[in-house]
């Protein structure tokens, strides 16, 4: 399975490293290069680290060493459950009560089917 380095929106990024310290130096690297280069700084006050499998101390370290909070898995991505495995019920229900809730208001429409379904498809998209 690959896994994508990086994650993009708007002004918002989430990495993804190996979580060793030759990656957060290399990541903190890239960051004041690009600071360097445009005169734009990152808000290490604004960051969280989420560290996977990592004991809490190691996880404490690694924040230390890039000035950030520590977050916990699962925790929620511009209102995308991010989770370590297997999905479970209790990190997708909150999609689905939001399809639902769509679902019903629509029930009522004088929709036709094909309406109905080109409206479903659009929600379960996010168009």
């Amino acid at each position: 399975m690959v896994v994508p380095s990086h994650t993009s929106y708007a002004d918002d990024i989430m990495l993804s490293t190996k979580g060793n310290r030759s990656s957060l130096d290399a990541n903190a690297n890239l960051f004041q290069q690009y600071a360097d280069f445009s005169g734009q700084v990152c808000n290490t006050s604004k960051s969280i680290l989420y560290a996977g499998s990592r004991s809490v101390a190691r996880h404490g370290m690694l924040a230390n060493r890039i000035s950030s909070t520590m977050g916990q898995i699962p925790f929620i991505y511009l209102g995308v459950p991010i989770f370590k495995g297997r999905p479970k019920k209790a990190y997708l229900q909150p999609i689905a009560d939001i399809i639902k809730g769509k679902l019903t208001a629509w029930k009522a429409s004088l929709l036709s089917i094909a309406g109905r379904i080109q409206l479903v498809r659009s929600v379960i998209q996010g168009r």
